[in-house]
């Protein structure tokens, strides 16, 4: 048997985690003193209320190889092999982790996919691998659905706010935005593993009518895989959704909440959506 795994930062939902058999390693938060697992000892819910009830900088950390290594033993006790989907390296240390983690088994079936995206760009490799392995692939044609899917995803997203993606440390290229007007709201990408300035607009309705073109442009020729995701903001996910959904072939659709780790650099109020072709011969998931 194959198992897929991956990490907290796919924010992938719980349905599909269970229905697939995903193994999750969690990211920490880190909140003053404490470390909470990412998604285990912190949920999304109490992680909005303190982000916006509070005066707090939360900062975040990878997995140890340790971490990793708990999670793949017992899979290879068992027998089973190992296809495991993580978050572009350039914004976290975690696909190292995975990678030393794999080096203390040597010679076992074990592959790794950096996706070069986050959140639900990631999630939808991770999907789109799973099914494959349900239909009968190889691990090496699943990984190979991962990492063509990843490729080909458009990963857009807008902020209320650069100044969480400033304090982290992940703001890349969109450091080009600060100086402007405070109102200014930006529409960034994530491009190779780099956040990428898109366009900025003035008004909140504006970035999301933006992105949503954006995306149209690019993938209204091919049926589609889309994901949306929201940090507390699940009416212009929605709207985000329906619109693509009305101007795209979407065969495939997964929506999502932002979790803690990906949060506390994103900051309350961003919306993303991550859309790829829909993959050749890879049935849509279902629960």
């Amino acid at each position: 048997m194959i198992r897929i795994v991956t990490d907290s930062a796919a924010n992938l939902p719980e349905p599909f985690v269970n229905a697939f058999d995903i193994a999750v390693v969690p990211l920490k938060v880190i909140i003053g003193d404490h470390i909470y697992r990412d998604g285990v000892d912190l949920s999304v819910a109490e992680f909005y209320e303190m982000l916006q009830s509070k005066n707090i900088s939360p900062s975040t950390s990878q997995p140890s190889p340790d971490d990793f290594a708990e999670v793949y033993k017992p899979i290879l006790d068992a027998g089973d092999e190992i296809l495991s989907i993580h978050l572009a390296h350039t914004l976290s240390g975690t696909f190292n982790s995975a990678v030393q983690a794999a080096q203390q088994f040597p010679n076992a079936p074990i592959t790794l996919v950096d996706t070069y995206l986050v959140s639900i760009g990631t999630g939808l490799a991770v999907l789109g691998a799973a099914q494959a392995v349900r239909q009968g692939a190889t691990r090496e044609e699943a990984a190979d659905v991962a990492t063509r899917m990843s490729k080909q995803t458009t990963l857009l997203f807008t902020l209320e706010t650069l100044e969480y993606l400033r304090r982290g440390g992940r703001i890349g290229n969109a450091s080009a935005f600060f100086g402007t007007l405070l109102r200014i709201k930006p529409v960034l990408a994530l491009q190779h593993g780099v956040v990428e300035p898109v366009d900025r607009v003035r008004t909140r309705q504006r970035a999301l009518a933006r992105m949503i073109e954006m995306v149209a442009e690019q993938h209204q020729d091919t049926p589609v895989w889309m994901g949306v995701a929201h940090a507390n903001a699940p009416d212009e996910a929605a709207q985000v959704r329906a619109e693509l959904e009305a101007r795209l072939d979407v065969r495939f659709c997964v929506e999502t909440v932002i979790g803690p780790v990906v949060g506390a650099h994103a900051g309350p109020g961003t919306v993303g959506v991550a859309v790829t072709p829909a993959p050749e011969g890879v049935e849509a998931p279902r629960v």
